[in-house]
């Protein structure tokens, strides 16, 4: 069985400055922090490194010191709305319009590698240009991966309760993830690229060379062909440069701190059940609101504030409660710190599968959470040391996998590779 290599470090980089663009599509938070983080990778003396994104989340970016060009983009908010309905996301339009704006930057800034989080246009218009492209993923979205499919949260699981609605899903997957497939198929028949049939994740990792924000252990993949064409990096944190707050330290240490973020992709009117569940537990709670409004007359040990050095806080505490997304459980885990996620995309809900499966945390659907099945999965969890023990098993396997070091292997391969005009297939 075919697996997927490590990429050796040491390889020959020209003398001359390589120019490096990322593209951080800002469909959500990850997307432009994941580049971002990347890029800080690279050794300024053999790289010039620069970021294209849009106005969402931008912030990150210059505050990163890194230099920023502007991408057109249909924002956070009208991605994250497509996703609550189930709607195509990115239309042909959409998609020939991002396809324009990559061809102008790169042409005016000519790099000698691209380097995309969910930009899907670049793999059309960085092949178009004859520019290396590595796209940043997750392996979950493989199609090498084995993973169980569920139904996101949508109007159709409250209409017809989450079995009914489920089934239903599952019979229609493979019609429902073509149709979501149809604006990719469109636009590589127009350009004259091979086509990515109907499958949503080809879609999603299609480039020269695809690198998963994962490690092998906690997310294989199988039979996957040609083991060069996809690398792991491990796990890509992000964290806000925040303080710790000084009431959080001057709480009752013998208490369990639970930290609560729910991200920028999350539910805010969900904080309340989730912070009113731990308080009813005699816990000591951090939360992340991102600009959530909480309940006054949640009484308890509480920290509020709309961001928190997320890794700092996930280190002190005994639980993280996130999003289920993997920015969320990645930051807790690396910490050997169980989590429990609340997941409502796809791409939430296929995250959480694998951690579930490593027995570090516990999942509630979006669309099911109630106070007493919160209260009931934060005690279980601070209870049972086995989440704990396995917790810390999964940080043991994430520091194997360091992005620092990965990343800047990856980017070597394909510059060697590209000075001979060979990709892997």
């Amino acid at each position: 069985m075919p697996r997927i290599h490590s990429l050796p470090i040491a390889m020959s980089i020209p003398a001359a400055k390589k120019k490096i663009l990322f593209f951080a599509e800002p469909a959500t938070l990850a997307h432009v922090a994941r580049p971002t983080v990347l890029a800080g990778t690279l050794d300024p003396e053999l790289y010039d490194v620069s970021v294209a994104t849009g106005n969402d989340y931008k912030s990150i970016v210059t505050d990163a010191g890194l230099v920023t060009h502007g991408l057109w983009s249909i924002g956070s908010k009208a991605y994250l709305k497509a996703v609550d309905t189930g709607k195509v996301v990115f239309s042909y339009s959409m998609l020939k319009r991002y396809v324009q704006d990559d061809l102008r930057l790169i042409r005016a800034i000519k790099p000698d590698v691209v380097v995309g989080d969910f930009r899907l246009s670049l793999t059309i218009s960085a092949r178009l240009l004859k520019v290396p492209y590595i796209g940043i993923s997750n392996a979950y979205w493989s199609p090498y991966a084995h993973a169980d499919y569920e139904i996101p949260v949508h109007p159709a699981t409250q209409l017809f309760g989450f079995a009914t609605a489920n089934y239903i899903f599952r019979l229609f997957r493979p019609f429902i993830l073509a149709y979501h497939s149809l604006p990719m198929y469109g636009l590589c028949k127009k350009y004259g690229m091979p086509s990515l049939g109907s499958n949503l994740k080809r879609v999603f990792t299609e480039a020269d060379i695809t690198v998963f924000a994962d490690v092998p252990e906690m997310v294989p993949v199988k039979d996957c062909g040609n083991p060069d064409r996809y690398a792991y990096i491990g796990p890509v944190i992000w964290s806000p440069e925040a303080k710790i707050p000084a009431e959080l330290a001057a709480m009752p240490g013998n208490l369990p701190l639970v930290y609560i973020a729910m991200g920028s992709s999350g539910d805010p009117k969900l904080l309340n059940t989730l912070v009113k569940a731990a308080a009813s537990l005699n816990c000591r709670i951090a939360v992340a609101t991102s600009g959530g409004a909480l309940d006054q007359s949640i009484f308890g040990h509480i920290v509020a504030r709309n961001f928190l050095p997320g890794s700092k806080i996930a280190a002190m505490a005994k639980l993280v409660i996130c999003n289920g997304g993997s920015p969320g459980t990645h930051q807790a885990l690396l910490q050997g710190i169980p989590v429990l996620g609340i997941p409502a995309n796809m791409d939430q809900l296929l995250n959480m599968d694998f951690v579930v499966k490593t027995g570090s945390g516990l999942k509630i659907r979006a669309d099911q959470i109630t106070s007493d099945f919160a209260r009931a999965a934060i005690a279980r969890i601070l209870d049972e040391p086995e989440f704990s023990v396995n917790a810390q098993k999964v940080a043991g396997w994430f520091r194997n996998y360091l992005p620092e070091k990965k990343f800047p292997a990856t980017l070597n391969k394909i510059i060697h590779l590209s000075s001979q005009a060979v990709y892997p297939a």
